[in-house]
């Protein structure tokens, strides 16, 4: 099976505060100076969430873990 991607939604409990501060240093939800936070998440697509509009279809995940850091590493 095939997937592509372009948008996903993270519910985030642990990290949410520091996440929210490195957010609110820039404008309009995105952080200053195009900084970005990269994510391996992983885990397991239980449920349609959404209908197909056409383009997509979102779809509930079960996270089994997520790690922050270096992407490039």
């Amino acid at each position: 099976m095939k997937l592509e991607s372009g948008f996903a939604i993270l519910d985030v409990r642990r990290g949410r505060r520091q996440l929210e501060r490195l957010f609110a240093k820039g404008r309009g939800g995105y952080p200053a100076n195009g900084e970005r936070v990269p994510v391996t998440i992983t885990g397991y697509i239980t449920h349609q969430h959404g209908r197909d509009d056409g383009e997509s279809i979102e779809f509930g995940i079960e996270v089994t873990s997520v790690v922050a850091g270096d992407m490039e590493s």
